[in-house]
Formats: C-alpha cells, sequence, structure tokens
C-alpha cells in the first residue's frame, strides 16, 4: 500500500521561506507571519510544496529539485512553475543576521560566504548538493574566521 498522507503545518521560526517540504516524511510547513501578508499566495504555495513531494513519490529521490518532473506536475495543477514567491520580506527581516555561512563545494573545493545557507548547483564544477556549510557569529571576526578555514579544515569538521 503506498503511503499517500501529507501533514501541513504552520511553522513560525520561518522568515523568507513561504514554505518548504520534507518529502521523506510528506510534511509541508509553511510560513504563517509571510503568508498572512499575502493570504492569495497560500493555495500556490501548498501546490509548490505538495508537487515536490508527489514529484518525489512518483519519480523517486534523484530528481532536480525544481527540474521537468516538479514543472510538469506544478502546470498539470494549474500554476506556473515559479521557484520563488514574489511576497516582500523587508519588514520580516527583523534585527541583524546573527550568523554568516562558508559553502564549500566537496567536489571542486569552489566557497562562498553567503548571509544565508544556500544548496542546489554548485557554481564551479555545476556538482548538486555537495555542500560543507559552516556557521559563525555574523561580523568582520566571524567572516574572517570562516575565510581562514582551508578545504580540510571544512572536512575534518565532519568527520
Amino acid at each position: 500500500m503506498v503511503d499517500t498522507a501529507v501533514t501541513v503545518v504552520w511553522n513560525e521560526r520561518l522568515t523568507t521561506t513561504a514554505g518548504r517540504a520534507f518529502l521523506r516524511q510528506g510534511r509541508i510547513e509553511l510560513n504563517p507571519r509571510l503568508l498572512g501578508k499575502a493570504p492569495a499566495e497560500v493555495p500556490m504555495v501548498l501546490v509548490h510544496e505538495t508537487a515536490h513531494i508527489a514529484a518525489f513519490r512518483l519519480f523517486g529521490a534523484n530528481i532536480p529539485a525544481h527540474g521537468r518532473h516538479w514543472r510538469s506536475l506544478m502546470r498539470l495543477a494549474g500554476y506556473a512553475p515559479e521557484v520563488t514567491h514574489k511576497i516582500p520580506v523587508d519588514d520580516l527581516r527583523q534585527g541583524r543576521r546573527r550568523y554568516v555561512y562558508l559553502r564549500v563545494c566537496e567536489q571542486c573545493g569552489d566557497r562562498q560566504l553567503l548571509e544565508a545557507p544556500r544548496y542546489g548547483k554548485c557554481g564551479g564544477c555545476s556538482a548538486r548538493d555537495s555542500f560543507l556549510v559552516m556557521k559563525a557569529k555574523a561580523g568582520p571576526a566571524g567572516e574572517a574566521a570562516l575565510q581562514r578555514l582551508s578545504l580540510a579544515d571544512v572536512r575534518a569538521a565532519f568527520e
């Protein structure tokens, strides 16, 4: 018997993400503050996240997150396959950022200092989701500490 259950919950901790899907658990989390500002976007976000779960269940784990399978499911549901939302988030980013992130590609060593961890395709070698991510307190000292780390240092932190 195939599990078709999907759980949908509100997550107060989400800041700029409208929603996210946990594929294996069949769980969708929605951002109540962001979607409270744009309630007309709730159906589209639900379909977007549900299409991720459906693509995973129908086609397996080895498909791109926003690839042709997901895009087809979005179109079948009557929505354009938009990857990101266009809801303004500036007033939701209250306070200073607390961390800075170093993203290192395990394949080619490409390094990026980011305000938020990002995954997907590497800009250096096009490998997908092969990143090691380290974080430090935001500010000059944290950025300098991350810049000093070599690929070997980052790999050692994950052993």
